[in-house]
């Protein structure tokens, strides 16, 4: 953890973080309900996407306790800058490049227009009232392809907020629950391999565990805290004995737990991810009953990215 006053490392800390307010009715109503009704304690608000600024703006202004972090994306939806001015980031329709599509994009992608545009996303959230607690990642995009982390780095100095973690549970094996995550990213990344070898050639030096792993020691050498531990493999494995399990096997120190809860809607539907009614299994894993009781059992406080503030 590089938080510069930090909580002790002889504390399970979990920060339990949902992410994609805004990207629909449906999903903004899901975050809340597992806020007040479950063990969320953070939420990461998605900007670009069309009406999530009114949602984002109406959820602080009824619930202003709800810390609220930064999810920056470069893959769904417009930029929020004016697409002739990120043309690098865009298709010709002005729309990002979708998960699928960017990393044939990745080594034109200039760098000054994607710190533009990631400021902008900034900015916008701010000018919404919300002083923002963090920021993250939408699909974890601007770490994988790690020349661009430099550009988060600057940016959470720029607004003195900590970071998520850059570097997955996952990557190092340090949860044993099943997960298929890691497999499923896997078989994308040889898909991508196979299909496009000389481009693949020119990327895999920034994309490979160990370029992943030196973000990590680029955060602490920049003063930008995050989290010991962020714990990906409940995406697509949520029930309440993952859920369980993941307690249970809780390093001190502060973990970080990215869920994406949220009530199916045709907004949803329409926003074109394929993670739809996972989201609602999600929703009900996170208010289970069984899930609070067993955060108490095993001693595990529930916190937000707050705790970076100190006391």
């Amino acid at each position: 953890m590089t938080a510069r006053s930090g909580p002790s490392k002889r504390r399970r800390i979990l920060i339990v973080n949902a992410d994609d307010l805004g990207l629909s009715d449906g999903v903004t109503a899901g975050i809340v309900k597992a806020w007040q009704e479950g063990v969320v304690t953070s939420t990461s608000a998605l900007v670009n996407i069309e009406g999530a600024p009114e949602r984002i703006a109406r959820v602080h202004r009824e619930h202003p306790d709800l810390p609220m972090g930064l999810h920056l994306n470069i893959n769904d939806g417009r930029p929020v800058l004016p697409p002739e001015q990120v043309p690098t980031l865009v298709k010709p329709d002005g729309q990002f490049y979708s998960i699928d599509e960017i990393p044939l994009q990745l080594p034109r992608i200039r760098h000054d227009e994607l710190a533009a545009e990631l400021r902008a996303q900034a900015a916008l959230l701010a000018s919404l009232g919300v002083r923002f607690t963090h920021i993250d990642y939408h699909q974890h995009i601007v770490v994988l392809y790690t020349p661009f982390y430099r550009c988060v780095i600057e940016l959470a100095k720029e607004y003195g907020v900590p970071v998520r973690q850059p570097v997955p549970a996952s990557l190092i094996g340090a949860m044993r629950f099943e997960s298929k995550t890691k497999d499923a990213a896997l078989r994308t990344m040889v898909r991508f391999g196979l299909r496009h070898p000389l481009l693949a050639a020119r990327l895999v030096r920034h994309m490979t565990p160990a370029a992943v792993r030196r973000q990590g020691e680029a955060l602490r050498a920049a003063g930008v805290s995050a989290p010991d531990l962020f714990i990906d493999g409940f995406f697509r494995n949520a029930t309440v004995e993952n859920f369980i399990s993941m307690l249970r096997q809780l390093p001190a120190g502060v973990s970080e737990l990215l869920t994406h809860p949220g009530v199916v809607d045709d907004g949803l539907r329409r926003s074109g991810g394929a993670y739809i009614n996972e989201r609602a299994v999600e929703l009900a894993v996170l208010t289970d009953p069984r899930v609070r009781r067993a955060v108490a059992d095993e001693n595990v406080e529930l916190a937000s990215f707050r705790i970076f503030a100190g006391p």
